[in-house]
């Protein structure tokens, strides 16, 4: 009987979390398409092809189904922030790696970065929660040190972190309206060249 009991958890654990990746996929695409306050759960669950209740019995709240979504997406963002090196290395250097990490992560994933891009400025929650590493590009540690060192412009660094910061939103925001069809590389490069003419000293 108890092995009965186990196996049938297993198979219900297993529905489960396959249910958890339509819903997430098919949200991700609804968010995209609507923005957060426009989108509904009873669409998000017939975009999955769940029912209205599946998707709370897993997600108890819209906000926390969006919170989930960031939370899953960053997480991979962080393991690739967590390949790069950054001891004795130029503030600029980092930055122009997380650049190409994070474009190409972003064109990767058009639906979130749709998504990014209509809540960018109000997220809907606390950025605490996020994994540490998927919050690297706000490390004002790195543009402090930077300035300090002469390799950035001489300018309060949350200045320049916050110029960073849209600078990307920009290009990849004028990228989706174009029809996405700049290349990645092609999209990195533009983004780099106005990071060395605008952000760094002798670039």
């Amino acid at each position: 009987m108890a092995r009965q009991t186990r196996s049938q958890e297993t198979v219900r654990r297993a529905r489960e979390e396959a249910y958890r990746g339509l819903i997430l996929e098919a949200a991700e695409r609804i968010f995209g398409d609507k923005g957060y306050a426009e989108a509904k759960v009873q669409e998000i669950a017939e975009a999955a092809g769940v029912a209205t209740g599946t998707v709370y019995g897993i997600f108890p709240s819209k906000q926390e189904l969006y919170r989930a979504i960031h939370r899953e997406t960053l997480e991979q963002l962080a393991k690739r922030y967590a390949e790069i090196p950054t001891l004795e290395r130029a503030a600029s250097d980092v930055m122009l790696d997380r650049v190409a990490v994070s474009t190409r992560f972003l064109t990767e994933h058009p639906d979130y970065l749709r998504m990014y891009l209509r809540e960018a400025s109000r997220w809907g929650f606390d950025a605490s929660e996020l994994p540490a590493g998927a919050m690297a590009f706000t490390d004002l540690e790195l543009y402090a040190r930077g300035v300090a060192e002469g390799d950035l412009i001489e300018e309060d660094p949350e200045v320049i972190q916050q110029l960073a910061m849209t600078a990307g939103q920009v290009f990849l925001h004028q990228w989706w309206k174009a029809g996405m069809h700049e290349s990645p590389d092609a999209l990195i490069a533009r983004i780099k060249a106005h990071y060395r003419s605008a952000l760094f000293r002798s670039r």
